[in-house]
């Protein structure tokens, strides 16, 4: 493995200034297969893997201006599920990698900290792993891998090697969004609320109403959320999700670190008429506009100003983790809440057959919508630390009220329930 420390990518250098207990910055990935899990198997598979996605082997340091990665020899071991998820992974002071495998009947875990990755990467490095260790079971040659990055083209920092000096241009200033309110759990607990369901049945339905999958599913959102806060709090402010988009579908690379970019989509109630076809058009055409090569470009650029900025530069670590942290609260008022599409994850054929289904779901101080399709098998999964479930209750109404089975489970705080939607 290369000895060569690597400062954080330009949208993680944020992350370790955000970290708390109630927004810990870990996301989930979970594969659950036909067959219970070999934890021998997968500590092999493990090993394996890691020797191609090396970056990985690296623990957070602090140096007197930046966090940065530093190689490990830490030795990653794949153990039974034992914690609830996406408990905090980065702790100050202790020496550790900032991802976990974990493993429960047919399931496999994946926990990351969005400072080594973002959902793109970890996807690649969790679908290899679960290619490789099916491959072990079933005592079969592994596929050729789909990922075919060097180590230095995975290690690449891409906001840095996008950046471009921008001058007069005007920023865009997003409203204060509506926020959700409500009884929370305990000791900063997670509800896990994640849907299964048919993707062509959903592609079909995002067919009729004349718009994608990511337009349908941010106009449930926003429409569940309308339906949810008071009257008087969504004529006043607007129902804003923050929507990463990956990069690497405008810019080219196979970076495995963060390239990512947020948009704000929204929609205000006070000014449309609040029905489902007029927050379609408003959310599509929104999309449209952000997703043009030319805005992300520039919302690119901002993510690099801080590696730029000669006197940010110079700061000492102290004072950037109080004016980063503080550009993180400030930032987190712009939206409602968030919906993240990953889109299709990639698996040899002869290994997607025997997947049964795949979620993503993260940390969060508010509630976080993430979807994911494996075959035909599309879940949607919403982590929230409310009580109420009222919002995911309206969103995944609305698609069986048009004839999408949608298949329930809950972690409920103490048990696991399954029913049909």
């Amino acid at each position: 493995m290369s000895n060569t420390w690597k400062k954080l990518d330009n949208a993680a250098k944020i992350f370790p200034s955000a970290v708390n207990k109630s927004d810990t910055q870990v996301f989930r990935i979970v594969f659950e297969l036909k067959q219970p899990i070999e934890s021998a198997v997968l500590q092999q598979a493990l090993d394996e893997t890691l020797d191609v996605f090396e970056l990985y082997k690296s623990v957070m340091r602090r140096g007197i201006f930046w966090y940065y990665l530093d190689p490990s020899d830490i030795k990653a071991i794949v153990h039974e599920e034992k914690k609830a998820p996406c408990r905090p992974i980065y702790v100050k002071g202790k020496k550790k990698l900032l991802f976990d495998v974990s493993y429960y009947g047919n399931r496999i875990n994946l926990e990351m900290s969005h400072v080594l990755s973002d959902g793109t990467g970890a996807l690649n490095f969790m679908s290899a792993l679960v290619t490789s260790y099916l491959a072990k079971k079933q005592n079969k040659q592994e596929p050729t891998s789909f990922y075919d990055a060097s180590r230095s083209q995975m290690a690449d920092d891409s906001f840095y090697h996008y950046y471009e000096r921008e001058k007069g241009r005007n920023i865009e200033k997003n409203k204060r969004a509506c926020s959700l309110r409500g009884a929370k759990y305990e000791e900063n607990r997670l509800k896990i609320i994640c849907g299964k369901m048919s993707a062509s049945d959903v592609l079909k339905l995002a067919r009729e109403e004349k718009t994608s999958i990511t337009v349908l599913f941010a106009a449930l959102m926003i429409e569940a959320i309308g339906n949810y806060v008071s009257l008087a709090d969504k004529k006043r402010r607007p129902v804003i999700l923050a929507v990463p988009v990956n990069l690497r579908n405008h810019f080219p690379s196979e970076s495995a670190r963060n390239f990512f970019s947020a948009l704000y989509i929204g929609y205000d109630f006070s000014k449309g008429d609040g029905s489902r076809a007029d927050i379609i058009g408003k959310v599509a055409e929104q999309l449209k506009e952000k997703l043009k090569k030319e805005n992300l470009a520039h919302i690119m650029n901002g993510y690099s100003t801080v590696e730029h900025n000669f006197f940010i530069r110079i700061a000492p670590l102290l004072l950037k983790n109080i004016t980063l942290k503080t550009a993180y609260k400030l930032n987190s008022k712009k939206s409602t809440a968030g919906l993240s599409n990953v889109g299709v994850i990639k698996l040899p054929d002869e290994m997607a057959e025997l997947v049964d289904g795949a979620y993503i779901f993260s940390g969060t101080a508010d509630m976080q919508a993430c979807v994911c399709t494996v075959g035909d098998n599309l879940t949607v999964s919403f982590s929230s630390p409310f009580i109420s479930s009222d919002i995911q209750r309206g969103f995944f109404r609305a698609l069986t009220e048009k004839g999408v089975n949608v298949e329930i489970t809950a972690n409920l705080i103490g048990g696991e329930d399954k029913t049909e939607a």
